[in-house]
């Protein structure tokens, strides 16, 4: 499809990340099944249409509707994420002239001017958000107890996958960063980690573009020198994660390559979990201990606040007894009354 060809290569001359570009893609599939499937033609879409699609990727069925009670095909963050890729589909071809999206976007002045896009009032948005999308539910992120991370870490039969995981619940760095390390990154007699984004890793690693200096505990220094002495050993690389037992020896290790370890681990102890929810359990012990979202927002790596405020300001009843007790407010609660 050429117009969706057009809108995916302008994404990569931007240097969107290849995950994002491959994402949109796969949405702007979806959407344009739907297209096909009732026989309506991309640039001949109407307002309406626009809203149908909304409820078409609800759907469990062309010929079942959801009830109140029921459960949706797809949940609404799901449908969100897909009507973005939607979004900037049309507002690409709106400054390239399709006479459709003339319509589809509605520009208004009022003061200093305000703008609408195509998608208003075809569903509840909040105000200044992005108009169209569903309202989500809140939900905290998946993260683990301490007990469990001990368990993932005294798993690890070598010093590498030891120290992998070891780094992704101490720094709360992503994994996409992590594999992108390289030695010169690791200022060990500083204690610290410089974050680098980079766009050519030979493993296609990729860190959402976040960087950054994060501190980093003695433990993780000795764990790191224990890896470079007992496994690493005289291997000229610049990576810190690396294949050292299979495949080509040296090269950097791949996303593949973790899924596979935590695959493993997965079976070792006896529970799930995923890399990414040590990222969530260190910003949560963070927040929990008391930093300031605003610290944990640079250690993290976001690139606003808001983005961290999004993800960990929701609370649990634990949370904010802990805020309570900090405050010293449950100190007068706990008075006989």
């Amino acid at each position: 499809m050429p117009a969706i060809e057009s809108y995916l290569a302008w994404l990569s001359h931007i240097e969107r990340s290849p995950n994002t570009v491959r994402a949109y893609a796969l949405d702007l599939k979806t959407y344009f099944a739907f297209l096909h499937a009732t026989g309506i033609a991309w640039d001949r879409v109407t307002l309406e249409q626009l809203g149908q699609f909304t409820g078409w990727l609800r759907q469990p069925a062309d010929n079942v509707v959801v009830l109140a009670t029921g459960r949706p095909a797809r949940s609404a963050s799901t449908v969100n994420r897909m009507l973005t890729a939607v979004f900037g589909f049309y507002d690409f071809h709106a400054r390239h002239g399709v006479e459709v999206t003339k319509v589809l976007i509605d520009q208004t002045r009022a003061g200093r001017g305000s703008y609408k896009p195509f998608l208003h009032g075809i569903a509840t948005a909040k105000s200044r958000g992005r108009v169209g999308r569903l309202r989500e539910g809140r939900r905290l992120p998946a993260t683990l107890t301490l007990e469990q991370v001990a368990a993932i870490i005294a798993a690890q039969p070598r010093l590498r996958d030891r120290f992998l995981f070891g780094l992704l619940f101490g720094t709360g760095m992503r994994i996409g960063q992590a594999l992108g390390l390289r030695h010169g990154d690791f200022v060990t007699q500083e204690r610290r980690i410089e974050i680098v984004a980079r766009a050519d890793n030979a493993n296609g690693a990729r860190g959402k573009g976040g960087e950054g200096s994060v501190p980093v505990s003695s433990e993780l220094v000795r764990c790191y020198s224990d890896y470079m002495h007992g496994e690493y050993g005289d291997l000229d690389s610049d990576y810190v994660f690396v294949n050292l037992w299979g495949g080509h020896v040296g090269a950097a290790m791949s996303y593949a390559n973790v899924v596979d370890i935590v695959a493993r681990t997965r079976a070792r102890v006896g529970f799930h979990f995923t890399a990414h929810m040590l990222r969530h359990t260190y910003a949560t012990l963070a927040r929990r201990g008391g930093v300031p979202m605003e610290v944990i927002s640079r250690l993290l790596t976001h690139s606003s606040l808001q983005t961290t405020s999004d993800i960990y300001v929701h609370s649990t009843a634990e949370d904010l007894r802990g805020e309570l007790e900090r405050a010293g407010v449950m100190t007068v609660l706990d008075r006989p009354l």
